[in-house]
């Protein structure tokens, strides 16, 4: 597994999500809510690990973590250690806010 060295711009993404993982846990049964945009709901599912969703969606992990991931460089070639990176930075902040 490659190792993700996150940046300003990692940091700001998981922030942003961290309050949307938090209310689907808490709100919706780990259910990313209808309204909003398609792909932070394709990322909140995959932070969560929610295939149901991801199933619903008519997607799979991997074809969701491409369409989260359009227009990234190639330094995120591992997505799977971006999204790992992601969901620690997201665990981290929940930890935080308590």
């Amino acid at each position: 597994m490659s190792i993700v060295h996150v940046t300003g711009v990692e940091i700001e993404f998981a922030r942003g999500l961290t309050a949307q993982v938090r209310w689907a846990r808490e709100h919706n049964q780990g259910f990313p809510s209808p309204e909003w945009p398609s792909k932070e709901r394709l990322a909140v599912a995959l932070v969560l690990g929610n295939q149901d969703y991801l199933t619903e969606q008519g997607y799979r992990a991997s074809s969701a973590l491409d369409r989260v991931c359009v227009g990234m460089t190639s330094r995120y070639a591992d997505r799977i250690a971006w999204l790992n990176a992601i969901r620690d930075l997201v665990d981290g902040f929940i930890r935080e806010a308590g």
